[in-house]
């Protein structure tokens, strides 16, 4: 059994689906010095797209909730989440 067999369900699948994706670039990476090398940093590089896409949607998304008349602390509630989350673990 391979390690990326023993990982969880979903792990397996993101990282297979990541796989796939940086594999429709293999003409780019296979040229690097250090194809492998190269294959890691355009995963990166394609994590890094998604994480700005989040970004801009949270930005939106905060952007939205100040111009509505109530008020809502979204830090507050996020690090509420999070220290709860961080508690059960």
């Amino acid at each position: 059994m391979s390690w990326q067999e023993s990982l969880p369900d979903k792990h397996r699948e993101s990282l297979e689906k990541l796989i796939r994706e940086t594999e429709e670039h293999e003409s780019t990476y296979m040229d690097a010095e250090n194809p492998p090398i190269g294959q890691i940093w355009l995963a990166m590089t394609l994590m890094n797209q998604r994480m700005e896409k989040l970004e801009q949607l949270v930005r939106a998304q905060r952007k939205a909730l100040k111009e509505m008349e109530v008020e809502v602390e979204v830090d507050k509630h996020i690090n509420e989440d999070l220290k709860n989350s961080l508690k059960r673990y």
